[in-house]
């Protein structure tokens, strides 16, 4: 680790210095270069690497630049280029780490499942005070390389060409899907299965924590994991995380599910091909992916248990009322709104993210959690990217791109739709959520249980929404969510995909 001491000259101007190792890359690369800053003050811990960056719940600033360099070239990024939430020239006295990222793909949420995108070692230096003249350099040496998947035992890795989103996007797109293999697996014996969506950031090489290895194991999980499939889903692409909806921006994402991915995962592993044997757990995205697909194709999909759902209803997105506020960041009174609490304190305001992924990706490029909600529920903006909801700097509310969005709002298309969609909520529904969710992803939820109220409920109805004590993570720990897999086991016993005591 290198240590920079600044230089005191009358004239405030600090810079950052990036260069390109010829030792790296011997062409030219161009892509977004992020500069990364951790103060030694803040609640990041110290073991975390800056370029892993941002840091949410403690907002550390960030400085980008469109940039081309050339090998042993350098890049300046200063006071003119975006930053977050401060120029370099605003930063207080104290010490600081410092590292820089190239991205140079545009396909993934996480930069480092990109191969080719580049970056450099950590540098720490010293801000003095505020009437200093300082240059830190940072060196671009490192490359992501392509990491092969590598084999585990009861885990298979699958994937099939997409037709539907390659003449989407213009260039290949592969499908992916990470096939956990039923405990005790008989291949001449047909299966149920459950498809998993992971949450934000989360991609199909999540099917190698889902691996069952205890034979001995009598609990009901154990159980659910002899006698059916479990197929992790890949929901990324160039925007984040798609949600499996069909959108403007992503394509026809579940469309190429269910009319690609099933029936060639179908086609070589001993599925049950009917709706009652096909069942979904998704967990945050994951968990409103379950629930958009369970209600938009009940003929494919028997059930779904989905819990913490991104906003289920835009009339409370997060905290916003996208149809009756004027403005995303503030509420009536000029407060900023909030967008992630531990508890009662507000770890992050929705500005402070927002302004954060502009910094990453401007033009709602970032591919992060706003950018990725754009480009599902919202059409392409005049560049071709995602079309913003509200104004980046102000927060207001663009009404236009608001109505966009009410063909994703399951709120609304429950009251137009009551009769479809009412039963489907009443059978296969099952949906829980923290009363204090980390995310306020509670609230959206509440509504949504409101308007299913008004269409009538039943006690044999097999589908519920549970809203229950705890945040988007401690609900994991619940007895709600740890009597998923013996409600599985009960649906498929009643529809006769498993036999067991």
């Amino acid at each position: 680790m290198v240590l920079i001491q600044g230089t005191c000259l009358a004239q405030s101007h600090r810079t950052f210095q990036v260069k390109l190792d010829a030792n790296v890359s011997t062409k030219s690369v161009a892509g977004r270069l992020i500069v990364f800053v951790i103060a030694d003050s803040s609640k990041v811990p110290k073991e975390t690497a800056p370029v892993d960056g941002p840091f949410w719940d403690d907002p550390q600033p960030l400085f980008a630049t469109d940039a081309k360099l050339t090998p042993n070239g350098t890049a300046t990024l200063d006071d003119q280029s975006d930053h977050f939430p401060i120029p370099p020239s605003k930063l207080a006295p104290g010490k600081y780490r410092a590292q820089a990222r190239l991205d140079l793909q545009h396909t993934n949420s996480n930069w480092r499942r990109e191969p080719g995108n580049l970056w450099s070692d950590e540098v720490s230096f010293i801000v003095t005070d505020s009437n200093e003249r300082q240059t830190i350099e940072l060196i671009l040496s490192n490359i992501v390389a392509k990491v092969p998947f590598e084999q585990k035992d009861g885990v298979e890795w699958f994937e099939v060409r997409s037709k539907l989103l390659s003449q989407f996007r213009g260039i290949d797109v592969m499908l992916r899907a990470g096939v956990v293999l039923p405990l005790e697996y008989n291949p001449s014996k047909k299966y149920p299965v459950i498809y998993e969506v992971p949450g934000f950031g989360g991609d199909h090489r999540d099917a190698e924590r889902r691996r069952a290895t205890s034979k001995e194991d009598k609990s009901d999980a154990a159980t659910l994991a002899r006698n059916t499939f479990r197929i992790v889903l890949d929901p990324e692409g160039p925007n984040g995380h798609t949600l499996f909806a069909d959108s403007a921006n992503n394509g026809p994402c579940g469309q190429a599910l269910v009319q690609e991915l099933i029936p060639a995962l179908e086609a070589k592993y001993p599925l049950i091909a009917v709706p009652s044997a096909r069942l979904l757990r998704g967990h945050s995205s994951g968990g409103w992916s379950t629930l958009w697909l369970a209600t938009r194709y009940p003929t494919v999909f028997g059930a779904t248990w989905s819990s913490a759902p991104d906003p289920v209803d835009f009339r409370r997105f997060q905290k916003v009322d996208i149809y009756g506020q004027p403005n995303f960041y503030a509420d009536f009174k000029g407060t900023d709104l909030p967008s992630l609490r531990k508890g009662d304190v507000v770890e992050m305001t929705i500005r402070q993210e927002s302004r954060g992924e502009d910094v990453l990706g401007p033009d709602n490029t970032s591919a992060q959690q706003w950018d990725s909600w754009f480009a599902t529920f919202g059409p392409k903006n005049a560049s071709g990217n995602p079309a913003a909801l509200f104004d980046p700097k102000t927060g207001q509310i663009d009404s236009r791109i608001a109505e966009h969005y009410r063909q994703y709002d399951m709120s609304n298309l429950l009251q137009k739709k009551p009769t479809e969609l009412a039963p489907i909520f009443r059978s296969a529904v099952r949906l829980v959520v923290g009363t204090e969710d980390s995310f306020y992803l509670n609230e959206a939820v509440a509504l949504l249980d409101a308007e299913l109220a008004q269409h009538g409920r039943k006690p044999t109805d097999r589908g519920y929404i549970k809203m229950i004590p705890g945040d988007h993570g401690s609900i994991f720990g619940s007895d709600t969510l740890k009597a998923f897999p013996k409600e599985m086991l009960e649906h498929l016993k009643m529809t006769g995909h498993v036999n067991v005591k």
